[in-house]
């Protein structure tokens, strides 16, 4: 499985578990954030303060859903792990005011 194609894997564990406010996928398309130039490689992504509490938000929404009806999207191990990465790095960064996530990567 090439990067991209697991960055959406990823993204659909995040959506199955009520994430839609953050996406990984996006880490490789976007531009480096402001007042930076615009530049092709490397691709750069960033995920806001407001966007690490929303997504925060809903996945404790789909937590207390999942508690309460004990049904949980059925996802793949390794996509458990790697969604439980990405809220670990949103709670690194709530802990932290003003702080958010930005990544750096290359697809070649």
């Amino acid at each position: 499985m090439t990067l991209p194609d697991w960055l959406s894997v990823v993204d659909e564990g995040l959506k199955a578990l009520g994430v839609t406010a953050v996406s990984v996928e996006d880490f490789s398309y976007s531009g480096l954030p402001d007042p930076l130039p615009y530049t092709y490689i490397p691709g750069c992504g960033e995920w806001t303060p407001d966007h690490i509490a929303q997504a925060l938000e809903q996945f404790e929404a789909t937590k207390r859903a999942v508690d309460e009806s004990g049904q949980a999207p059925p996802l793949e191990p390794e996509v458990v792990e790697a969604v439980m990465q990405c809220l670990g790095w949103m709670r690194h960064a709530v802990g932290r005011p003003g702080f958010g996530v930005t990544d750096f990567g290359s697809l070649g």
